[in-house]
């Protein structure tokens, strides 16, 4: 039976220090058996495919994908989870809205997919572009959210998607409970990670969008790490006294 369920993210968390990474991956190579690892990244399937080649990443169980828009386990694409998003999503209206605002650059489109739709913002527009957008979208009555990180990358979701609650979807498959699992973030479209009752690190190098919303609702959950990217999980599994 395994002991910990741990969800990460990628960028600027789990990847930033190379040496870093090398250890906790050499860490957790000698308990593999113990624990369920999967990659929660704001990057497309694709992305974080080529991301793992380019800096050694170990295989993951389960990749939660573009902001927790997809979750993919070793048979492929996880279609239940699909299904789930899809009721009640209009994509294209919600498009049509956003492509609107001037201050919107579309990502690539290797970045978009059924269940995400995304922007750049423009670094000389205004951040309360954010809350126009918000509230323009609310107005349509979709269940849609909008999650801006890193102070330029925005995603639009499903209201029932984003990392937190594809996390909840996989500790309910895995019979995993919160207790038993620890994410791990550094930016705004990590803060649903947070959300859920999870153990959760907050790497020294975080985003202030998650270290506001840490001032705001952190609690005895959420550990504020000392040191920074993979070494702050590191520093988390002891702390939490998991793999013991």
């Amino acid at each position: 039976m395994r002991q910990l369920l741990l969800i990460s993210d990628l960028d600027n968390t789990w990847v930033g220090d190379q040496q870093a990474l090398e250890h906790l991956q050499e860490y957790l190579g000698d308990r593999r058996g113990n624990f369920y690892l999967a990659y929660a990244t704001g990057r497309s399937y694709h992305s974080a495919r080529e991301l793992q080649k380019q800096v050694g990443l170990m295989e993951p169980d389960y990749w939660l994908t573009a902001v927790g828009s997809e979750i993919y386990h070793p048979e492929g694409l996880d279609q239940h989870w699909a299904d789930y998003l899809s009721e009640h999503w209009q994509r294209d209206i919600l498009q049509a809205i956003a492509d609107g605002f001037e201050a919107l650059k579309p990502q690539s489109p290797l970045e978009q997919n059924p269940w995400k739709i995304s922007y750049h913002l423009d670094p000389q527009a205004c951040p309360t572009v954010i809350d126009q957008l918000t509230e323009m979208l609310k107005e349509t009555g979709i269940p849609v959210q909008v999650i801006f990180s890193s102070g330029k990358d925005v995603d639009l979701l499903p209201q029932r998607s984003n990392k937190g609650n594809a996390t909840q979807y996989l500790q309910q498959h895995l019979a995993m409970e919160p207790s038993q699992t620890l994410v791990c973030g550094d930016s705004g479209n990590d803060i649903g990670l947070f959300e859920t009752s999870a153990r959760g690190v907050i790497v020294r190098n975080a985003q202030p969008e998650l270290l506001h919303w840490y001032d705001q609702w952190g609690d005895s959950r959420h550990y504020r790490a000392q040191s920074s990217h993979a070494g702050a999980i590191l520093e988390a599994i002891a702390h939490f006294d998991f793999l013991s």
